[in-house]
């Protein structure tokens, strides 16, 4: 269902709990990235759109876990929220596939806190399938570029390569960080999820996505239990 026309009175949000305005940021990120991390080639204005709620998101998010009353804060993040899951363009939505087992496993599991896990964990295992759509991402949202492998000042001698690899390494674990700083979870164990319930949500994930599924990297069942195993 889709509104005509909605109005939104960030007062209404005030009274969230901390732990749900967290995970609802999350979500948010979450969205915007299924959508940036599409697997289509690069599109300068909705990369810009994507780019900039991020950055939004990442600027609020602080204020209200601090102070629930900011309305202006609180107004900011429910404008990322709308323009999130805007369809703008495709997504690819491997990541809330995977979460979706984890919250039908253990419904105590919120969405975008399994989110928080998931999403970094998909994010080490796909980047290179793409690597420039990680660096566009590193830069717009985040600020993070590659190291410049012909700077004086460096002590040891970096191929661009690496250079890559180190900015896109560098981008998701300041992601993860910022997920972690709004007191979301870092890891599948910290719900209390073990090597042995990866097996309980394989035949489930693959009945609702197929025996191949993803477009940013086509993934099958040993790739998502490669990534469940990242995420413990």
């Amino acid at each position: 269902n889709r509104p005509a026309i909605a109005f939104l009175d960030p007062e209404l949000t005030f009274s969230l709990p901390a732990c749900q305005t967290a995970a609802g940021v999350t979500d948010m990120i979450a969205h915007i990235m299924e959508r940036l991390f599409s697997g289509e080639p690069a599109v300068g204005v909705t990369d810009n759109i994507a780019c900039g709620l991020v950055r939004a998101a990442r600027e609020a998010a602080p204020k209200v876990m601090e102070n629930p009353d900011d309305y202006d804060a609180r107004a900011e993040i429910m404008w990322v929220g709308t323009l999130a899951h805007n369809a703008l363009r495709d997504g690819d939505w491997t990541c809330r596939g995977l979460e979706h087992e984890l919250s039908a496993l253990d419904t105590k599991i919120t969405h975008g806190a399994g989110l928080a896990v998931i999403f970094p964990a998909w994010m080490r295992y796909v980047w290179r399938e793409h690597p420039e759509r990680f660096l566009e991402f590193s830069a717009q949202a985040l600020g993070i570029e590659p190291i410049d492998s012909d700077a004086d000042e460096l002590d040891v001698e970096v191929t661009p390569e690496q250079a890559i690899e180190y900015a896109v390494e560098a981008t998701i674990d300041e992601l993860q960080d910022f997920f972690v700083s709004l007191g979301m979870p870092r890891a599948l164990s910290e719900f209390g999820v073990t090597e042995d319930d990866i097996e309980k949500m394989i035949p489930t994930l693959i009945e609702n996505k197929g025996e191949v599924f993803g477009a940013f990297k086509k993934l099958t069942a040993d790739d998502v239990r490669a990534i469940y195993r990242a995420a413990l």
